[in-house]
């Protein structure tokens, strides 16, 4: 089963347990980013806390890529029952730092773009990986587990 749901310059794409969203000068899609995820890990039979989880990683990498690239975006995520793997392409080629991990909470006047945000995916995740692509950009790998 194949879906196609376009929304202003975002087009949505599903297909059974797999999705794509390109993103093309705009927020616009981070929602529907997220509906789609909820939508198939629940489908997937993910729990509750595991979907929330999936969606915040989604979620985060999404706006990353709205956020720091200058160009069109992708993201991709396939769900089964024993796995999550989100993936977002973007044109920057630059591959962002990891924050150190630290036990302490972030305080309210913790800058916006401070980079806590792919520390949060990389502690959700069962792996965190960079891909430089040969047509420009790179892809950012998380995979999750329920």
């Amino acid at each position: 089963m194949q879906e196609m749901i376009a929304l202003d310059s975002t087009l949505v794409e599903t297909i059974s347990e797999r999705v794509e969203v390109w993103i093309e000068g705009g927020h616009y899609a981070l929602s529907q980013a997220r509906t789609a995820c909820r939508r198939l890990a629940e489908n997937a039979a993910w729990p509750p806390e595991a979907q929330g989880d999936l969606t915040l990683v989604v979620s985060e990498l999404v706006t990353n890529a709205c956020r720091h690239a200058s160009g069109p975006c992708r993201m991709s995520l396939e769900v089964s029952a024993d796995a999550a793997v989100v993936e977002v392409w973007d044109s920057d080629p630059h591959i962002p730092p990891l924050p150190a991990p630290s036990s302490t909470p972030l305080s309210d006047t913790a800058p916006a773009c401070s980079g806590y945000g792919l520390g949060i995916v990389a502690s959700l995740s069962k792996c965190l990986d960079f891909f430089p692509q040969e047509t420009g950009g790179k892809t950012v790998r998380a995979v999750l587990a329920p």
